[in-house]
């Protein structure tokens, strides 16, 4: 830190007036604003009472002609007919789905069998839960044989093959 000049040093009370004019600025250089201006400021910034906002259109072109997906600027697929969807008049119909169950495997000894359905281990007598194509399905082992399984899938009774067909 650099010491004081010798000025200051001789001269105390210049140190005080210098430190205070520092401290306390000068009220002749501060701008003195009026009260209306204040407020015609304020209202000069203020919103428009309803203020418009505007609503997006989005068109999609049926031609090239019209526009194109800024996307994939060289697809077709809005310019290709729709097929319309025709909805169901039959309420009451059932789709019957079709549960895609796969015997992966067949292990352990002669007396204690376990079964791989769906990448899932079961014993006979087993119930638990397997993953298929079309979701989540419970399924119940009941037998299982050297080379097949009998298993119960909502309330259908099904026999897995290790070769299909035989």
């Amino acid at each position: 830190m650099k010491p004081l000049s010798p000025m200051l040093r001789r001269n105390p009370v210049l140190l005080v007036a210098l430190l205070f004019c520092l401290v306390f600025p000068c009220p002749a250089a501060q701008t003195k604003t009026n009260s209306p201006n204040r407020v015609a400021s304020a209202s000069t910034n203020a919103l428009p009472a309803q203020l418009q906002i505007p609503k997006s259109v989005f068109i999609i072109p049926t031609t090239p002609q019209e526009g194109k997906d800024p996307f994939f600027p060289l697809s077709m697929r809005l310019f290709m007919p729709t097929v319309p969807t025709v909805a169901s008049t039959n309420v009451n119909s059932t789709v019957a789905v079709t549960i895609e169950l796969k015997l992966n495997g067949i292990s352990g000894t002669a007396d204690h069998r376990l079964a791989i359905i769906n990448n899932r281990t079961f014993e006979a007598d087993e119930e638990g839960v397997v993953s298929s194509p079309s979701g989540r399905v419970p399924v119940r082992c009941l037998e299982i044989k050297p080379d097949s399984v009998r298993v119960l899938v909502n309330g259908q009774e099904r026999i897995l093959r290790l070769r299909p067909g035989h």
